[in-house]
C-alpha cells in the first residue's frame, strides 16, 4: 500500500502542481490526497511519519503563507525540498461577463488580481473567499448563475474561460515545501530555515543580525509572527541561503542568544 503525499485541494490547485513537480523531481511513488486545510494537512503528518505533504509557504507578491509557517513552528513536521511554481490566474464561469455578481477565490489570489477586478467590474461585486482556488470552482459549479471563479487553466477546465493572466504582476510565483515529520534527508542542500525568538531587552534583535553579518551569511527572508503566548511577544523566522552543513558556528551563536530556538528545515531546491 502506498503512503501518502498530501495537498492542498481539491483536484487542480496550485499546490497539487506543485506536489507532481517534486513527485517527478524526486522520483517518488505516493498516491496523491487532496485535504481541504493547511491546518488537517499537518495534523495527519503529525499522527504518521511515513506520510509527506507539499505546502505553500510564499508567494512573490502577497507574501508568506501564515498558516504553513505558523504550523512548522507548533508542530514537529520539518521541511525536507522546496520548489517554485508560476502562478497565471484565470477567470472561469458559467455566465457571460456581464453577468457575474460573486467572484470566488482563495485570499490570496482574490488579493493578487485586485486591478483586474477593479477595472473590470463595478463596486457591487462581490468577493468570496474560499480554502483553495479550486475550492472555488466547486463552488461556481454549484451557482451557475451569476458566480465566477479565480484559478489556474487546469482547475477551471470545465467551466468557460472568461479571462486569462488576470493577475496585477505577470512574473507570480508561490515557493511550496514537501514536509514530513521523518525521513528523506536529501543532499545538496543550499537553503536552512529557522524560528527563533529573542531575549525581551533592547537591541535583541540587533545581536542576531550581528552574527550573521559576522559570518557573511546571506539572510534572504526575515519574518515576525506573534508567539501567541505573550502578547507583545514575537518568533522571527528566517532563512538563510546556505546548507546547515556550513553553519553550525553561527547557528550555535544565534541559539545561544535566543529565548528559544528551532531548525525548521535545510533542504535543496527542486
Amino acid at each position: 500500500m502506498k503512503n501518502n503525499i498530501y495537498f492542498l485541494g481539491p483536484k487542480g490547485t496550485y499546490s497539487e502542481i506543485a506536489a507532481n513537480k517534486i513527485i517527478q523531481k524526486l522520483n517518488l511513488d505516493y498516491n496523491l490526497m487532496p485535504i481541504s486545510t493547511i491546518s488537517k494537512i499537518v495534523d495527519l503528518l503529525e499522527n504518521n511519519s511515513s506520510d509527506v505533504a507539499v505546502l505553500p509557504i510564499e508567494n512573490s507578491i502577497e507574501g508568506i503563507v501564515r498558516p504553513t509557517i505558523d504550523s512548522l513552528y507548533a508542530t514537529n513536521v520539518k521541511i525536507k525540498a522546496q520548489t517554485e511554481i508560476s502562478i497565471a490566474h484565470c477567470l472561469f464561469s458559467f455566465c457571460p461577463k456581464e453577468k457575474i455578481k460573486c467572484i470566488v477565490s482563495h485570499p490570496q489570489a482574490l488579493a493578487q488580481c485586485q486591478k483586474y477586478i477593479l477595472n473590470n467590474f463595478d463596486n457591487e461585486i462581490k468577493l468570496i473567499e474560499t480554502t483553495s482556488t479550486a475550492a472555488a470552482v466547486e463552488i461556481v459549479e454549484q451557482n451557475k448563475d451569476s458566480y465566477a471563479a479565480i484559478c489556474s487553466k487546469k482547475a477551471g477546465k470545465n467551466l468557460n474561460l472568461i479571462d486569462e493572466n488576470i493577475g496585477d504582476i505577470k512574473d507570480n510565483k508561490t515557493r511550496f515545501v514537501f514536509v514530513t515529520k521523518s525521513g528523506f534527508d536529501l543532499p545538496q542542500k543550499n537553503r536552512t530555515s529557522i524560528v527563533f525568538n529573542t531575549k525581551n531587552e533592547s537591541g535583541a534583535l540587533l545581536k542576531i543580525l550581528e552574527i550573521v553579518y559576522k559570518y557573511n551569511l546571506n539572510l534572504i527572508y526575515l519574518e515576525s509572527r506573534p508567539s501567541k503566548k505573550v502578547f507583545g511577544e514575537y518568533n522571527f523566522f528566517a532563512d538563510i541561503d546556505s546548507g546547515v552543513d556550513s553553519l553550525s558556528m553561527p547557528l550555535g551563536e544565534i541559539e545561544k542568544a535566543c529565548n528559544f530556538y528551532k531548525m525548521l528545515g535545510s533542504y535543496p531546491t527542486v
